[in-house]
């Protein structure tokens, strides 16, 4: 008996096999139970597929876009074989192919829908730069405790933007108004407050655009290049 470890035992036809929309995990099921079905068909068809067993398991592909399925031929005699079956993440059809006992090769054409992902925003791209110790900031709603987790990683040598990983405020139009005043980087939370650019006090050191000191905060936009803001 041909199955499929999705758990349902579709019609043995080809020509069953077409994209259909659904969620991740939904879309690895359709296509395994799809892939089942083919080969039930082609076993049906060559004689051969009473006694045999298939079992179709999703795995980790190591190219970027690309799922990967193995398919295992089990024979009730001991005798088993695999084969890699690769999924593009596109909608294009893969063709690949499971050898069965005897050498006989069953080719299988099908398609595996990907859910497309998620736009990434101004802000998640900000914060996806950051590193892992202070992405958690992100996540603490109450201010005492992000203030407190802010101030510890400070103390440890890690930047932190104050306006931004503490007080809340949007990457994107903070570094735009930085930018708008003339500020090339600012003081992280550990440093210094520094004098507006041009306007200079007696006895305050001038802003020097040029010299940004280590551990403060450079001011630019890269992070939102291509994004919907």
């Amino acid at each position: 008996m041909v199955h499929s470890i999705a758990g349902s035992q579709p019609s043995g036809i080809f020509s069953g096999i077409s994209p259909q929309g659904a969620t991740p995990s939904g879309s690895i099921s359709s296509f395994t139970d799809q892939l089942a079905a083919a080969l039930e068909g082609y076993l049906s068809q060559a004689g051969d597929g009473s006694h045999l067993e298939i079992d179709i398991q999703a795995t980790q592909s190591q190219n970027s876009g690309v799922r990967q399925f193995i398919v295992t031929v089990k024979d009730p005699a001991g005798e088993s074989q695999q084969s890699n079956t690769g999924g593009s993440a596109a909608s294009a059809g893969t063709a690949s192919s499971a050898a069965l006992p005897g050498g006989t090769p069953a080719k299988v054409q099908a398609q595996a829908d990907s859910a497309p992902a998620a736009p990434m925003n101004e802000m998640d791209a900000y914060w996806a730069m950051q590193p892992p110790e202070v992405q958690k900031l992100r996540d603490i709603t109450d201010l005492a405790e992000r203030s407190d987790l802010a101030q510890h990683l400070a103390n440890q040598g890690y930047t932190i933007d104050k306006a931004i990983m503490v007080w809340g405020w949007d990457p994107l139009k903070t570094m735009q108004t930085r930018q708008m005043y003339g500020y090339t980087w600012g003081p992280s939370l550990n440093q210094a407050n520094v004098p507006v650019p041009g306007i200079v006090f007696p006895g305050q050191t001038p802003y020097d655009p040029t010299s940004p000191p280590p551990g403060s905060i450079l001011v630019n936009t890269d992070f939102a290049k291509g994004l919907d803001a």
